[in-house]
């Protein structure tokens, strides 16, 4: 059974997904890209959030979750708070259901999370649709979407060892909010 993180242990591992988040967001932010321009990028932070929601739910709170993701419309210039709030959904969701994620082989909670992923990008575009907002073609959510799946095993492993989590064993508990 692995034992429960401390708390120096916690917020440390905290202070690293803020970081990787900054880091990301920076890349982003720069003008000049290695890529090509018309390559999508995948959503990275939100594929290392589901990972870490279900390997370790106390390192990615609601509330961190909530500030990157801001921060990250603010300086993207994206919608204000849309894909915070559909980010916000998704992961509380994985959250509520992680014992499922647990129990899960892997290729079983890869499908999983492929559809968590689809269903976010659609409602995003949905959303957008409905305020009568631009939003990107079709071809193009599915383009971001099947990247973001096809790198999701490359960063459960780099999680794995940045954050040097594993899936728990059924028994072990975490905080899970009030209601547990």
């Amino acid at each position: 059974m692995m034992a429960k993180s401390t708390p120096w242990k916690i917020t440390l591992n905290r202070l690293l997904y803020f970081m990787i988040a900054l880091i990301g967001i920076f890349f982003l932010l720069i003008p000049i890209s290695i890529f090509p321009n018309n390559l999508i990028s995948p959503e990275i932070i939100f594929v290392v959030t589901l990972v870490l929601i279900i390997r370790n739910p106390d390192y990615v709170p609601f509330w961190l979750i909530g500030i990157v993701f801001l921060l990250s419309d603010i300086l993207l210039t994206q919608p204000l708070g849309l894909n915070t709030f559909v980010i916000l959904l998704i992961t509380e969701f994985l959250r509520r259901n992680r014992l499922n994620f647990m129990e899960m082989l892997f290729f079983s909670e890869w499908l999983n999370i492929a559809l968590l992923l689809l269903t976010a990008g659609f409602m995003r575009e949905l959303l957008l649709i409905a305020t009568l907002s631009e939003h990107m073609p079709t071809l193009t959510i599915i383009s971001k979407v099947g990247l973001s799946i096809f790198i999701y095993p490359i960063l459960v492993g780099l999680v794995n060892i940045i954050f040097r989590v594993r899936k728990a064993h059924k028994n072990t508990s975490y905080s899970l909010g009030p209601n547990t």
